[in-house]
């Protein structure tokens, strides 16, 4: 029995010799349109199929990673129902095999980081309460 939660976590890795990336397009699923790759592939007993996958968000590069710290190295948001949440990514190596380490959260809003960070007492507060 396998006690590994990978809830919101993943990896890829490059694609396997019988697959091709063959076209992209837009595909309206019950009045959601969305953005779609068809991938070529074989299987097992060497027959063909096409694969199709739909997008689930976006990485842009993060210009502010440095070997010091544990940021991704890419990052950004993810679409449809969870665009309260981001996706980031991890240059990984193992052995001679690049991959990339995948993470999913729910993304901390301004407003709330901003609210925290004004209930904490801060030494730039001014008493202005001065008794008359």
């Amino acid at each position: 029995m396998n006690d590994y939660d990978n809830t919101n976590r993943g990896a890829a890795f490059k694609p396997f010799p019988e697959q091709q990336f063959i076209l992209q397009g837009k595909l309206n699923i019950m009045g959601d349109e969305g953005q779609v790759a068809l991938i070529m592939a074989e299987s097992k007993d060497g027959s063909k199929r096409i694969e199709v996958y739909q997008r689930a968000g976006v990485l842009f590069a993060n210009k502010d990673k440095n070997d010091e710290n544990k940021q991704p190295d890419y990052s950004g948001p993810l679409d449809g129902l969870h665009q309260d949440w981001r996706i980031a990514a991890w240059k990984e190596m193992k052995g001679d095999n690049a991959y990339m380490s995948l993470r999913v959260s729910e993304v901390q809003k301004k407003q709330e980081a901003e609210a925290e960070s004004q209930d904490e007492p801060s030494s730039k507060q001014i008493d202005d309460d001065i008794p008359f």
